[in-house]
C-alpha cells in the first residue's frame, strides 16, 4: 500500500459524485478509550476498538482528541525532539487496518508543521486505507496555544453519501463555526474531545452535555461526540440527535456507542432560520 505523508494540506474536500439513489444508513461508533501520552498504548487501544467495531458491522468509527498521540498540555512538557516518523508508523499502521476491514477512522491526532508549532487536527481514514481529508483545530484554548498553531477552515468529507463536518474540543464554544457547516449543508458533525484527567466532577459536566443538545438542535445535524475515559471525564462517547435525544457508553469504561445514522425516528425538531 502507498504511503499516506502526515503533511496533508488543511482545507475542503468533498467528493462531487454522490450517489443518492443508493443512500444507506450510516453505522457510527462514537468511541473511547483512556488516552495517554503513550504511543503504543493508544494504538492498541485503537486497534483493538476498530476491529470490535468492524465485527459489529459499524462503517465509521470515531476516535477522541489527540487519541493517538496524546494531547499536548496533559501529556507532553513540549514537541522539541519528538518523533515524528513513530507516529507516522502508527498511523500507516491504522490506515492498514481500516482498508482490511473496509471501515472509516476518525482519529485524533497531530499534524507537523515545519514554519509553525504543530496542529491539533483530526485524520479522516477512508474504508479504502487512505487519508480522505485533515482538519486542523482553530480554536485554542489558553496553554493550548504554547504547543500548537489553528487551524483557519472547516473540512467537508462525503461518507458514503452523507456530507460530514469536524470540529475539536472547544471548537464547540464557538457559534460561528457551526454556521459555517450548516451554510455547507453538512448533516452528521464528528466532534473529538480531549476533556479528562479532571481532579473531580465540575458543572463543565452539565454545560458540555447541553452544548451539544443545543448545537444539533440548532443546526438540525447529529453529532458524534468522542472523548478520553480516563477519570474524571465530564463526557461519555455519545451520539446525539436533533430532536434531544442521544445515546451514550457508560462514563470511564474503555468501549464505543452505536447509532444508525439516520435511521432513528425523530421526534420534534425545529428550523430556526425560518420565519
Amino acid at each position: 500500500m502507498a504511503k499516506h505523508p502526515l503533511r496533508i494540506r488543511e482545507g475542503f474536500f468533498y467528493s462531487l459524485v454522490r450517489f443518492q439513489i443508493m443512500k444507506k444508513y450510516l453505522t457510527v461508533a462514537a468511541a473511547q478509550f483512556p488516552v495517554s501520552g503513550k504511543i503504543e498504548r493508544n494504538s492498541k487501544y485503537i486497534h483493538t476498538l476498530i476491529k470490535k467495531a468492524a465485527a459489529d458491522g459499524v462503517q465509521v468509527i470515531h476516535f477522541p482528541e489527540s487519541s493517538l498521540p496524546g494531547y499536548g498540555p496533559k501529556h507532553f512538557t513540549s514537541f522539541n525532539g519528538y518523533c515524528w516518523d513513530t507516529l507516522e508508523s502508527h498511523i500507516q499502521s491504522i490506515c492498514t487496518l481500516a482498508a482490511s476491514l473496509n471501515i472509516w477512522v476518525i482519529l485524533g491526532s497531530m499534524q507537523r508543521d515545519d514554519c509553525k508549532l504543530p496542529k491539533n487536527c483530526t485524520l479522516v481514514v477512508s474504508s479504502d486505507g487512505s487519508i480522505a481529508g485533515v482538519y486542523n483545530k482553530q480554536r485554542l484554548y489558553n496553554s493550548e496555544t504554547n504547543f500548537y498553531s489553528s487551524g483557519t477552515r472547516p473540512l467537508v468529507i462525503d461518507i458514503n453519501g452523507y456530507k460530514c463536518g469536524f470540529l475539536i474540543c472547544y471548537d464547540n464554544c464557538f457559534l460561528g463555526l457551526y454556521d459555517e457547516y450548516r451554510d455547507l449543508e453538512i448533516e452528521l458533525l464528528f466532534h473529538s474531545f480531549l476533556n479528562a484527567e479532571n481532579s473531580k466532577s465540575t458543572n463543565i459536566k452539565n454545560l458540555i452535555v447541553s452544548n451539544l443538545y443545543i448545537r444539533a438542535a440548532d443546526n438540525q445535524i447529529w453529532i458524534s461526540a468522542s472523548n478520553s475515559s480516563k477519570r474524571y471525564s465530564p463526557l461519555a462517547a455519545s451520539i446525539v440527535r436533533p430532536d434531544g435525544s442521544m445515546v451514550k457508553c457508560k462514563s470511564h469504561q474503555t468501549g464505543f456507542v452505536i447509532d444508525s445514522f439516520p435511521e432513528a425516528a425523530l421526534g420534534w425538531t425545529y428550523d430556526n432560520r425560518k420565519i
